[in-house]
């Protein structure tokens, strides 16, 4: 198989595999993420987000899915953190999804590199890249808009993995993706999602902003007491207004302090 390795070797992995094309291991899931993940583990699992009130989404009988569901686990919060310094992606986390009967969860793809690691029962795999994708859904999925991720997969020019007990299966970052398992199953997976710019400099900028009081400025009221031409005269100082503070962000100060925000965010840590 193209994609099929013996083992994760790091190295080989960010050279050929990281956001370029799938990679699967067979019986590499143990030694990735150094410990398993039983029925158990997932019922105890469930049972505290059912508390929480977490969205758990679920087809009774078929498929339940539990999103971070290291929420709910701590030694697997602790490794997503880990997973999260060595791949240089904050806000990792774990899901997990069960099924009961041959059933999936349909076509889609993610903004995010997912591993997914089997650990009971088998799961058939198809991926397609992004190529089969509109540009336009691809920028609406990393912008995290409602309603954007589900795609059917190409009919041809897709991978196609059968995942058994133990095995490791790497889903870059926007590639089309779709399991159904042959029976029930249990798989915990590894979500590392991608930051997009808008994410890294909008929040921080506005941290920036805020934090030296550029546009603290009251905007005027737009009273019913105002003339034509003072509601004009408004509208107008409100546009000019908007123009200097816009302008101002790209002061190299500005962008500068936003960069150090954003090291301090991206940059992996120790």
């Amino acid at each position: 198989m193209e994609f099929e390795r013996e083992k994760f070797d790091p190295e080989v992995f960010f050279a050929e595999h990281w956001r370029k094309k799938p990679l699967y291991v067979r019986g590499g899931a143990a030694d990735f993420l150094g410990r398993s993940w039983t029925p158990e583990d997932f019922g105890a699992a469930l049972g505290a987000a059912r508390e929480a009130g977490h969205t758990v989404l679920e087809r009774e009988g078929e498929v339940a899915f539990i999103e971070k569901v290291s929420l709910f686990d701590a030694d697997l919060a602790g490794r997503a953190e880990e997973f999260g310094r060595f791949f240089g992606v904050p806000g990792t986390w774990f899901d997990s999804v069960a099924t009961y009967t041959p059933s999936g969860i349909g076509d889609h793809f993610d903004h995010s590199d997912n591993f997914v690691l089997q650990q009971e029962g088998v799961k058939e795999w198809s991926l397609a890249s992004p190529s089969h994708l509109p540009k336009a859904e691809i920028a609406r999925r990393m912008m995290n808009l409602p309603g954007v991720g589900g795609y059917d997969l190409p009919a041809h020019d897709r991978a196609e993995f059968v995942l058994e007990p133990g095995d490791l299966l790497y889903i870059p970052l926007l590639w089309l993706h779709s399991g159904v398992s042959r029976a029930s199953s249990l798989s915990l997976s590894l979500v590392c999602p991608a930051v997009s710019l808008h994410a890294a400099v909008v929040p921080l900028l506005g941290q920036v902003l805020r934090g030296r009081a550029l546009g603290h400025q009251p905007l005027p009221a737009f009273h019913s007491g105002l003339s034509e031409e003072e509601r004009r005269r408004a509208v107008e100082a409100v546009r000019t207004a908007t123009a200097a503070l816009v302008g101002r962000m790209a002061d190299d100060e500005i962008v500068d302090a936003v960069h150090e925000l954003q090291k301090q965010w991206l940059l992996p840590r120790s």
